[in-house]
């Protein structure tokens, strides 16, 4: 068990498990390390199959953690979950990539619809006198538009009133932001509600 400089005690992956056996709070940690490990497969360039199949696992973990998170705390006598519970809402349901999350993991639930594609480099020859010069996009693959229940969705630009648009065309793939994105968000989730609202279990002499 690591401790900080102001001597608090953080608790490890492995730590928290313990801890956090009996919790009702349990199976939503689970789903968010789930959630973290698909996020990690969508790494480099790799076989875009596999990298669809990771994504798609990123959005049906992340919204199952919300969905179990909600479950752990169904018959919480806390005072503080009907604030917290509501702020939380208010985000999935208003902030442009807590919606595009859950709207793209609906329409691949229920439709066929593709949520991203492949990258495309585009090359490009050019000859300047005796040189040939090739150009090429850079690498990225990006998000598609989501449709569900007749409304479409388009891929986000901001997260939490801070557009993230800066994050884009450099490298990295714009699922990948996207879920870091979120997935720093629902961390954030999971230790407000887990310190807010369920506690860890006390632990036995």
């Amino acid at each position: 068990m690591n401790t900080t400089a102001e001597g608090r005690k953080q608790l490890s992956i492995d730590d928290l498990r313990k801890r956090l056996a009996g919790s009702p709070m349990v199976q939503a940690f689970e789903e968010i390390l789930l959630a973290g490990s698909a996020c990690e497969q969508m790494k480099g360039v790799g076989d875009f199959a596999q990298y669809e199949r990771a994504w798609r696992d990123f959005l049906a973990r992340i919204e199952r953690a919300w969905n179990k998170i909600e479950a752990a705390t169904a018959a919480s006598s806390s005072s503080n979950w009907p604030t917290v519970k509501t702020e939380i809402e208010r985000a999935r349901s208003s902030d442009p990539l807590l919606v595009y999350i859950r709207q793209a993991r609906n329409s691949d639930e229920h439709s066929i619809q593709n949520v991203a594609v492949d990258w495309e480099p585009n090359l490009h020859a050019a000859q300047v006198g005796r040189q040939v010069t090739l150009t090429w996009s850079q690498w990225d693959r990006p998000l598609l538009p989501v449709t569900n229940r007749g409304v479409t969705y388009n891929p986000p630009r901001s997260h939490l009133g801070q557009s993230f648009e800066h994050l884009l065309g450099k490298g990295k793939s714009e699922a990948r932001i996207v879920a870091d994105l979120a997935m720093a968000y629902y961390v954030e989730v999971f230790n407000e509600v887990l310190n807010k609202v369920v506690g860890l279990p006390s632990r036995s002499a």
